[in-house]
């Protein structure tokens, strides 16, 4: 027998005579009884197995949920809660009176009808939705629609806040629109956006929602619709409603230590890490236009590079085809943001007008908000007090016991080995 083979044997002997575990020590001191000893020894590895398939599970579960988010519900006073950026959205996207007296300059200047320029001026649709129109409609489309700005002309075309929002109030108290509201361009169409911060309490609108200046397009829908940030949903407005909107509140509160933890696995941004999951989706389907076409749609981007350029109608087969392949999985790192605010809206009608008038009342559905707290799964020494007593109750084992077991098979073992006798 070799010098190795004898000295890990008088070591592993010594080590079941001398270790603190007792029942390793049985292991010994019971040789001669060997049933009781083939016992013990299964009971031991019985303990050893459980609690190394215990602590691989709780490794494996820290590994791959490393946060937990606990739900609970913050009394907020009613001053405190502030109207998000609210849009009030048309159920048409360009004005009938503003389209004819276009078409009309136009044909002024022109050998072309106005009838010619109005079936042209449908093709604006394509700038909402690239999947509106066909691309042999734009085959023959003339330079006034070919142009690289089309902001301008898109927005003067649109119906005006002024004419869709008709009558405005805050906590009963009437108040001009013009200073509430700012039409904005963007792919649900013309919005009125709420640009007034700092509003609370509970805000009326008196809608028009007769269509009577609405210029006819396959996309058109009656009255009106409500959209949110931080919300995909939308709720509609029709025509003739008296409805009650109310805004629930919820707030994702993520606890600093989680910076410690990889973006990626702790599925959020911090401040100066990155920017809102709605923000960071509209930058990567830019992106994809840019890539594909060398163009980004007119609204609501605002050029941040001199080399970048608007798209136009000529560009409309690219844009269909990044229109038809893209969708927020192809963007991987838009994650929200640790502590955030969340919006969803609900309506309840309450009664009806007459079906050229709506009527909607906004306010907050309670004055409490549901805390989505995330904070660590559990920090490391509680990881490490869960696999001690792990260890501790399956075989008796602690933080001294693995110095032993490495004092033993290291420096005992070595001893052995130089006392054997050379062969």
């Amino acid at each position: 027998m070799s010098r190795t083979v004898t000295a890990f044997n008088q070591t592993v002997v010594e080590y079941f005579r001398k270790t603190s575990l007792n029942g390793f020590g049985l292991l010994y001191f019971i040789r001669r009884r060997r049933i009781q000893r083939i016992f013990w020894f299964l009971f031991i590895s019985f303990g050893i197995i459980f609690a190394s398939y215990a602590v691989f599970s709780m490794i494996l579960e820290f590994l791959s949920y490393s946060t937990i988010t606990d739900l609970s519900e913050v009394e907020v006073l009613e001053e405190e809660l502030k109207f998000p950026e609210l849009e009030i959205c048309s159920g048409y996207r360009f004005s009938r009176r503003k389209m004819q007296n276009y078409a009309e300059n136009l044909s002024k200047t022109n050998n072309k009808t106005q009838d010619y320029y109005l079936k042209e001026l449908t093709l604006l649709s394509a700038y909402f939705d690239p999947l509106s129109i066909k691309p042999e409609e734009v085959e023959n489309v003339t330079n006034f629609l070919k142009e690289e700005n089309i902001t301008a002309l898109v927005l003067n075309l649109s119906p005006s806040c002024e004419t869709l929002i008709l009558r405005c109030a805050i906590n009963l108290l009437t108040t001009n629109c013009s200073e509430l509201f700012t039409l904005s361009i963007n792919h649900k169409g013309n919005c009125c956006i709420l640009k007034k911060e700092n509003l609370s309490g509970e805000i009326k609108l008196f809608l028009d929602s007769s269509n009577e200046d609405e210029f006819p397009q396959a996309s058109n829908f009656p009255g009106f619709s409500a959209h949110i940030p931080s919300w995909l949903g939308r709720i509609s407005i029709n025509p003739g409603e008296m409805a009650a909107v109310e805004i629930e509140v919820m707030e994702l509160q993520g606890n600093p230590q989680l910076k410690q933890y990889s973006i990626q696995k702790r599925g959020c941004y911090f401040p100066q890490e990155g920017v809102s999951r709605e923000k960071c989706l509209n930058e990567c389907r830019i992106k994809a236009s840019l890539i594909n076409c060398q163009c980004v749609l007119p609204f609501p981007i605002q050029l941040s590079q001199a080399q970048q350029k608007y798209c136009t109608l000529a560009n409309i087969s690219c844009l269909q085809l990044v229109e038809e392949n893209w969708s927020p999985s192809q963007c991987p790192k838009c994650l929200p943001l640790c502590n955030q605010l969340f919006y969803r809206l609900t309506k309840r009608v309450q009664g009806r007008l007459h079906p050229w008038r709506s009527e909607l009342n906004i306010k907050f559905k309670t004055p409490r908000r549901q805390l989505y707290s995330t904070d660590n799964l559990y920090p490391w020494y509680q990881m490490l007090s869960n696999v001690g007593g792990v260890l501790g109750i399956c075989i008796g084992c602690s933080l001294i016991s693995g110095f032993e077991l490495i004092y033993f098979m290291v420096f005992r073992f070595w001893s052995n080995y130089l006392r054997q006798p050379e062969i």
